[in-house]
């Protein structure tokens, strides 16, 4: 296997990833709207339909979404960094 290395496309003029560059901007964007970061929204409500599928009896699927939220935080802190 070849390693790939990053080109100029792949890396913004900031010396980031545009996916990186596109979390953060759609993360202010939220931060403005709603006081709260899209990725804590998000955590959130996967926590909530999480006990929801659980106590409905769906409960692998409530475990599974349950397994979301330090994703969704660890993408805020991802989209952090700079």
């Amino acid at each position: 296997m070849v390693a790939r290395t990053r080109s100029r496309m792949d890396i913004g003029e900031m010396g980031y990833d545009k996916p990186e560059s596109m979390a953060r901007n759609v993360d202010q964007a939220v931060i403005k709207k709603t006081g709260m970061s899209i990725f804590h929204i998000l955590a959130l409500l996967s926590i909530v339909a999480s006990i929801a599928l659980f106590f409905s009896g769906r409960k692998l699927e409530g475990i599974f979404i349950g397994l979301w939220p330090p994703t969704f935080e660890a993408l805020k802190i991802a989209s952090e960094k700079r």
